[in-house]
């Protein structure tokens, strides 16, 4: 009998179609139950009503308890009922809170599919003068924070042999700093250690289908992003000197916040299947100087004498 390669190649596509799940289950999250870090604001709020808007239970968790509230009302307004949205008062570099919030969890839904570490801060200094506290204190949320959430959400997520999906929320500034001369080294570094986090912990946590990625946006226009200041202890005059060269940086505009949660959203589901250990770039082009238009900026360093 001859060997027919058309038949064998048949028998292959036919089985792609069978095993093929539908797109229904590829796109939304229905029945899974989500964390959130962050999720009181900017663009963990969106992430948390993307992940709502796609069927999931969701608890919000932030150390901002007045946004709490306020998010819960937003959303319950929009549609979304209490026996799927919780909120609970987390510090993120409180070990016992997240032990806790994982405990929460489980006691409200019986699950956690997903996480989404989105808590993170930071305050504008240069390095030569940054208070070492503030770098200390921005590292500690931004880093810590989000180890302590992988390492207590993870644990539960092999304990229960979930294939659950982390996603941790990284920035461009890694690789791009801005704005015109830099001006936060501390949350440059910390989301540096965030992209090498998503890696290990991949690596890590493959052998039990628990799928680990991040998302690194651009600027984007929030409530955070409107309100941060210069670090604590920088002198009146080094803080009117940062905030004139902050007024100078442009760029080709602020991305939409939503652009960047629905990236998030998507890790969140089983679209991301295939992916492990990335760090999607969700910048709008920024990241390759693609833009609509290129604003001049005229202040650059005095020419050094030869």
């Amino acid at each position: 009998m001859d060997f027919d390669m058309n038949a064998v190649k048949k028998s292959l596509l036919e089985s792609n179609i069978s095993k093929a799940r539908p797109l229904e289950e590829m796109f939304f999250v229905k029945g899974k139950t989500a964390i959130v870090t962050g999720g009181t604001s900017g663009l963990g709020f969106n992430i948390a009503f993307r992940l709502l808007q796609g069927g999931a239970n969701v608890v919000i968790a932030s150390n901002q308890a007045v946004e709490g509230e306020q998010s819960l009302s937003i959303l319950k307004e929009a549609g979304f009922t209490s026996d799927r949205l919780i909120f609970f008062h987390t510090d993120v570099n409180n070990e016992n809170d997240i032990m806790r919030l994982v405990e929460l969890a489980d006691e409200k839904f019986a699950s956690i599919d997903i996480f989404v570490n989105c808590a993170s801060v930071w305050s504008y200094a240069h390095v030569y003068d940054m208070p070492v506290d503030e770098f200390r204190r921005v590292t500690d949320i931004n880093i810590t924070g989000a180890f302590l959430c992988v390492k207590h959400i993870s644990r539960y997520m092999i304990e229960k042999e979930i294939k659950g999906k982390i996603t941790l929320i990284s920035s461009n500034c890694a690789w791009l700093p801005y704005p015109v001369f830099g001006g936060y080294p501390h949350y440059c570094a910390s989301k540096g250690a965030i992209n090498a986090l998503v890696v290990e912990a991949a690596k890590e946590l493959k052998r039990f289908d628990i799928m680990v990625n991040g998302v690194a946006p651009g600027g984007m226009v929030t409530a955070g992003s409107s309100s941060n200041m210069c670090a604590e202890g920088l002198s009146e005059e080094k803080q009117d000197e940062f905030y004139e060269e902050l007024m100078v940086w442009q760029n080709d505009g602020p991305q939409s916040v939503d652009s960047v949660a629905i990236v998030a959203y998507a890790m969140s589901t089983a679209m991301s299947d295939g992916m492990t250990g990335e760090v999607v770039v969700a910048d709008a082009g920024m990241s390759h100087n693609i833009v609509k238009y290129q604003a001049a900026i005229e202040q650059y360093p005095e020419e050094l004498p030869n």
